[in-house]
């Protein structure tokens, strides 16, 4: 684990199953969720975070979190992204096999690989939740 801000980490797990990665803002402070929660609801910083989610998305992640039933109480429950302001932690995760690779020198070319595809996530993440608490 790596971690780059008051509860943002990038993680590497070895496993039976292989390899696997993750970006996480979880466990926050409840200041972060507020903070996390105004830059959802901004246009610019709330579309840049949506449009990167989508990114993570289709190449395979697994975007998840605590997430609540419903948006939280003083936003509107048809706001554009309401599915993210429901979020109370956030996480970004996918398997990257046990193959072969894994125990050859490809292995870290194959992680660092994956790692830059969190950076754009763990960078927002950072900006705009790191300090609040």
């Amino acid at each position: 684990m790596i971690r780059l801000g008051r509860k943002i980490e990038i993680n590497l797990r070895f496993s039976l199953d292989g390899l696997w990665i993750q970006g996480a803002w979880w466990y926050p402070d409840p200041g972060q969720v507020d903070a996390f929660r105004k830059a959802v609801a901004a246009e610019g910083s709330g579309r840049e975070l949506s449009a990167l989610v989508e990114e993570l998305r289709g190449k395979g992640y697994d975007i998840g979190g605590d997430v609540m039933k419903r948006p939280p109480r003083g936003y509107p429950t048809d706001h554009p992204r309401t599915n993210l302001l429901r979020h109370r932690s956030l996480t970004a995760a996918r398997p990257l096999g046990g193959e072969e690779w894994v125990h050859t020198p490809e292995a870290a070319d194959r992680v660092l690989a994956v790692a830059a595809d969190l950076d754009a996530l763990l960078t927002w993440l950072v900006r705009h939740v790191k300090s609040a608490a």
